[in-house]
């Protein structure tokens, strides 16, 4: 017992010895659920270095294996070749080929793979616990219970988690909700605003035109003026709300841009909200995952609870039977030590191998990493550079991946080979203890035994293989998802390159059209500015602003809905700042209780290592305890051996007793298997309460607890070995027939000690047992730092990322105020448009009545023609009548009126229509008496017409004069014009009138003789009018000579609006077709 309890103590330590060669491959051999949960947590790309890890794992285990199996083949000698090859055609290795064809088939699905290796991984760590003994595997199943209660707690609390962070959603997203339907109500708003706004100029221009035709209908000029002033008041009234309303436009524009600013940042942190759900979304579905695989890891614990029991049980047989063979194997054990070390020396040189390989694979990691960070910054050029060494490594790797197979494949021959050496040694061993003549019952033990130990050897190498070849399925694997990985970054590469490039052309092509538009708005607002002194000098032409009072009351009642609209909105921007404050205080809640979180874990960490510690001072405390006990059973020993030479003596007086001592020896036994099955109870109930470090720490106060019954127990048998003893010395000195009670006694004490001794053993098992213990916990810890400095890597990480992730919101910002900028650019000169469209339509109704004021003049100077052509023959009449010398007062008189006329003439209409129907009768009456003096009059007919042809002549150039400037658009100067052609039309008139009068009075009153000094006396004031009537017309040319001036400025300035009118017309056909 004491050479296997050695044997598996060498086995222990040759684990260790390899955990430590290989410190960071241990975590297959003691953290199967670990890493079965590192293995499938996701089926991404990113998943391969840890089935790199996995593999590297395996190696790692399959070499420790084997180096058991060739351990354990070194103490057994006994094999048969025919078993080997029955083996090998068993059903086992039929699923193994038929699971490595399978994990092959889908090796592009990573999730597959993940869940093959866990069932492979599964079926090693069955293997492995039937190998192994039962101690490590209730420590196993005590830290695979304990990592699922923790991985049970975390799925909670991450449950939790979630559970608010999507009330926070919902909460947000209705805020968010509300928000753009207040958003939206205040565009409508504005849009009415808008529309109002234009209706109002609409209004204002039908006032102008309304204004323009009522100067054209007021009767007087006094009045005019009067209205006038009233107007230019009222204009600068309703200029100065016009501006007030334009502040007021602009005051809700930069609001509602406000508003638009809070609404993005809003959406983009409900964004980043989604984005931390998504995530840990992601991790429910890993937990639940985590979930499944541990309810499978429970199962496969439990079927590995009933093995090792199905184990123990045959354990305990082969003990039984190896009792029997141990001096037999001892001479084979030296003979095969020889071969054993060779083994040993093949094993490390294939160890070496591995460890190198390991190592390239490593390193080719390193350079895969840093090609990936490389690549996703440089050109597909530059990529395909660095990828060229990365394929030729990996081809290197594929052929020394042969070559390692081939190394496998000739250490498997020299094991056959090996195998076939120790069955024929065996052969001679047995030929050798069939002549010693050695019973059938014994062969056929061995016999049995070296199959046990063949088919032993054939497990491990069949796993050995099986280990390699999902090695090399994993590798190629590997290089296959590098190969893919590769691939996709260089399409990704060129996605982002043609990205760039694209968007660099719409980055040109932006400024292009800013710089465009820059200029087009520089022309817009240079035009606008002389459009605005045209409006100035149009409106300083514009008269009467009557109903213009009316429509002041409305515009000041859509001020006031105004006003109030634009106190709604800023209400409305209070509170979205509010909201906003709010949102921050949020978030910093939470970065509050992240905060706290890792202060918990922190003091978890901490009470970690207390914990650790104090398993520790218990640990030492039981080892001090238990040497002081071996200490005194030893010294228990010593006197037991003195007093067994003196109860030899008497041994045989005392057989009559021994039969009473079997019996209570007999019952001493049952009550020691009472007390094993209840241990094993203990045992079961312990495995069953190791889910927190608490109940550990009870399982070793009820340890403890038993130590001391079990002391009290052996001090109480030791007192009563004492009493014994002296009974036995004082029946001794009495008589012979106490002795045969001593020797019973001293029997009994005999197996009191065997009884202590194997609970001596037992005590040593549950010490092994509480230092597996606190290795798993140990390991454990490691792991947690492990995981806890590769959360910090993580959480570096992701604060670069974040740090890039704000770099990349910042310049997304950017973009977004730079594309603000430019639709603010666009609303101005859509706006300025608006406007420009506005204006254009008021020119255009300004140049339709100058037009109407063209045709009028047209219509004048035709008149103007009658009226000459008129004056001509009047004229004419006056030289032929001499009856106009007696009138000559009257006719200045009438001049007089005539100037008063010029100035009054709109008041004088009606009377001058009504004189004018009685001159047209004067008129018959004078033609009558015109007719009789015709003969008398011709010859000063002839004088007065050659003097009436020059006047026609020095008239021709002003009707020309009038002619080219008949386009004139001011109203005062057509109202001119209107009074110089009245005066004319009145003096005709009166010189008619002096005509008809003259002839009257001639033809009643006066003789010849009279007529001729008459004659003489008209010719004298005939003269006096002519000059008079040449020095009007001087002032009506000087008069048409500003006229024109002031026409010639006028065509200037509507050639000017024309060149406006084409450029705004350009603006527009631009917005309207873009792509041309």
């Amino acid at each position: 017992m004491d050479y296997f309890r050695d044997n598996d103590s060498k086995q222990t330590n040759s684990h260790e010895g390899n955990s430590t060669e290989h410190s960071p491959d241990l975590s297959l051999n003691w953290d199967g659920p670990q890493s079965l949960i590192a293995n499938s947590d996701g089926s991404s790309p990113s998943s391969a270095p840890r089935q790199e890890e996995l593999v590297s794992r395996e190696a790692s285990f399959s070499a420790s294996d084997s180096h058991c199996s060739y351990g354990s083949a070194a103490s057994n000698l006994n094999g048969d070749t025919r078993s080997l090859m029955g083996i090998q055609d068993s059903p086992i290795s039929h699923n193994g080929n038929s699971h490595i064809d399978d994990h092959l088939s889908h090796s592009n699905h990573s999730s597959f793979v993940s869940q093959s290796s866990f069932s492979d991984n599964k079926q090693e760590f069955c293997a492995a616990s039937t190998l192994r003994a039962t101690d490590p595997s209730k420590n196993l199943l005590e830290a695979a219970e304990k990592t699922i209660e923790e991985l049970h707690a975390e799925s909670k609390m991450w449950e939790r988690n979630a559970d608010k962070l999507m009330l926070d959603l919902d909460m947000l997203r209705k805020e968010y909700s509300d928000q753009s339907k207040n958003h939206a109500i205040l565009a409508m708003e504005l849009s009415a605003a808008n529309v109002e706004r234009n209706g109002l100029r609409k209004e204002v221009e039908q006032l102008k035109t309304l204004l323009e035709k009522s100067m054209a209908k007021q009767p007087t000029y006094e009045d005019s003026t009067f209205e006038d002033a009233g107007a230019t008041l009222l204009h600068k009234e309703l200029e100065n709300e016009i501006k007030f309303l334009k502040e007021s436009n602009d005051s809700l524009a930069l609001q509602l841009k406000r508003s638009q600013d809070a609404n993005v940042e809003l959406v983009s942190v409900l964004q980043e909200l989604e984005q931390t759900i998504e995530k840990q979304k992601v991790q429910m579905g890993t937990i639940t995952a985590l979930q499944s695989q541990v309810s499978e890891l429970e199962n496969c614990m439990q079927l590995n609870s009933e093995e090792n029991s199905n184990l123990m049980i045959q354990l305990q047989q082969s003990r039984e039977s190896e009792k029997n063979l141990q001096a037999e194997v001892q001479y084979l054990e030296q003979m095969k030590n020889k071969e054993s070390d060779a083994l040993l020396d093949i094993e490390e040189e294939y160890k070496t191998k591995l460890a190198a390989k390991e190592r390239e694979i490593i390193g080719l990691k390193v350079k895969l990493s840093e090609s990936r960070k490389e690549g996703n910054f440089a050109n597909p050029e530059s990529r395909n550079a660095h990828d060229t060494p990365l394929i030729r490594e990996i081809e290197a790797l594929k052929v020394k991946l042969e070559e390692l197979e081939t190394d496998c494949n000739e250490l498997t021959d020299e094991n056959l080979e090996l195998l076939l050496k120790i069955k024929e040694t065996n052969n001679n061993v047995y030929g050798g203890v069939a002549s010693n003549d050695f019973s059938s019952d014994e062969i056929s033990a061995k016999l049995a035994m070296s199959e046990q130990k063949s088919e032993m050897l054939f497990l491990e190498e069949k796993l050995r293989k099986k280990i390699l070849r999902e090695i090399q399925s994993d590798y190629n694997s590997y290089i296959l998802e590098l190969e893919t990985q590769t691939t996709e970054l260089e399409a990704k590469g060129t996605e982002v390159v043609k990205e760039l490039a694209q968007k660099r052309t719409e980055m040109q092509t932006l400024e292009a059209t800013l710089l465009s538009k820059e200029e087009e708005n520089m022309e817009l607002r240079m035009n606008q500015s002389k459009l605005q002194d045209m409006h100035h000098q149009l409106l300083a032409a514009e008269d009467k602003c009557e109903y213009l009072r009316r429509e002041n009351t409305k515009l000041q009642a859509t001020n006031e809905t105004l006003i109030e609209e634009c106190n709604s909105l800023n209400k409305s921007a209070e509170e979205l700042r509010k909201e906003k404050s709010e949102l921050e205080e949020h978030c910093a809640q939470l970065e509050a209780k992240l905060k706290e979180c890792s202060k918990k874990v922190e003091v978890l960490d901490q009470n970690l290592t207390l914990v650790i510690e104090d398993f520790a001072s218990k640990e030492k405390k039981l080892t001090l305890e238990l040497n002081a006990i071996h200490d005194k059973s030893k010294k228990l020993e010593a006197k037991l051996k003195l007093e067994e030479s003196s109860w030899n003596q008497m041994y045989l007086e005392k057989t009559n007793e021994v039969e009473n001592l079997v019996i209570e020896v007999e019952n001493l036994g049952k009550q020691l298997s009472a007390a094993h099955h209840e241990k094993e109870k203990t045992a079961c109930e312990i495995s069953g309460l190791q889910a927190d470090k608490v109940r550990l720490e009870l399982a070793l106060e009820e340890a403890q607890s038993n130590l001391k019954l079990t002391q009290s127990e052996f001090k109480k048998i030791e007192s009563e070995a004492k009493t014994q003893v002296e009974d036995l010395l004082g029946e001794l000195t009495a008589a012979r027939e106490n002795h045969e009670i001593l020797m019973a006694e001293h029997e009994k004490s005999l197996k009191l000690l065997e009884s202590y001794k194997s609970s001596e053993g037992k005590l040593k098992t549950v010490v092994n047992e509480l230092e597996l213990k606190l290795t798993v916990s140990e390991y454990e810890r490691q792991q947690v730092s492990e995981q806890s400095n590769n959360m910090k890597v993580q959480l570096l990480k992701i604060e670069n990322l974040q740090d890039d992730i704000s770099a990349l919101t910042d310049e997304r910002n950017a973009i977004k105020a730079d594309k603000e900028n430019l639709e603010a650019s666009l609303h101005l000169l859509s706006r300025e448009c608006h406007d420009l469209k506005a204006e254009k339509n008021y020119s255009m109704q300004q140049i339709s009545t100058l037009q109407k004021m063209v045709s009028e003049i047209e219509d004048y100077k035709h008149d103007k023609i009658v009226l000459e052509e008129k004056l001509v023959r009047t004229e004419g009449d006056l030289v032929a009548k001499q009856a106009l010398l007696t009138q000559d007062e009257e006719i200045k008189n009438e001049l007089n009126k005539i100037k008063q006329t010029n100035r009054q003439f709109q008041q004088q209409i009606k009377q001058l229509q009504e004189e004018k129907d009685e001159l047209l009768i004067k008129a018959q009456t004078l033609e009558e008496n015109l007719k009789l003096k015709v003969e008398e009059k011709q010859k000063q007919r002839h004088s007065n017409s050659h003097r009436n042809k020059r006047e026609a002549r020095n008239l021709l150039p002003l009707r020309n004069h009038i002619d080219r400037h008949y386009d004139s658009n001011e109203g005062s100067h057509g109202n001119e014009f209107a009074r110089v052609m009245e005066a004319n039309n009145k003096y005709r008139v009166r010189v008619n009138s002096s005509r008809l009068s003259e002839g009257r009075r001639s033809q009643s009153n006066t003789p010849r003789k009279s007529s001729i000094e008459g004659e003489v006396v008209a010719k004298e004031k005939y003269e006096r009018t002519k000059s008079t009537l040449e020095a009007e017309l001087s002032d009506i040319r000087e008069r048409y000579l500003q006229m024109s001036l002031k026409y010639a400025e006028v065509e200037a300035q509507r050639e000017e609006l024309v060149m406006k009118l084409k450029g705004v017309k350009s603006i527009r056909r631009f917005f309207l077709n873009p792509s041309n």
